[in-house]
């Protein structure tokens, strides 16, 4: 068994803070319209910006994206 990254929850918890995606991307040190891209699934986060993602939102990174199990045979 193992994981796929589904769909990105950022706006999910961008929206539970209360933040637009333009100040979550200031304090990411990214634009606009790369967050944007995240949430509408046509990028994926990198690792370290997932650790910073998490730690300025105070979540899991886990909690950025719906996981999908993979069954292998």
């Amino acid at each position: 068994m193992s994981f796929q990254l589904g769909d990105c929850t950022l706006l999910e918890r961008l929206n539970e803070k209360g933040w637009t995606q333009a100040e979550f991307a200031k304090r990411m040190g990214v634009s606009r319209q790369y967050v944007s891209k995240l949430i509408n699934g046509e990028r994926k986060m990198s690792l370290e910006f997932a650790f910073n993602a998490a730690h300025i939102l105070g979540c899991r990174i886990t909690d950025l994206y719906i996981l999908k199990v993979v069954r292998r045979s």
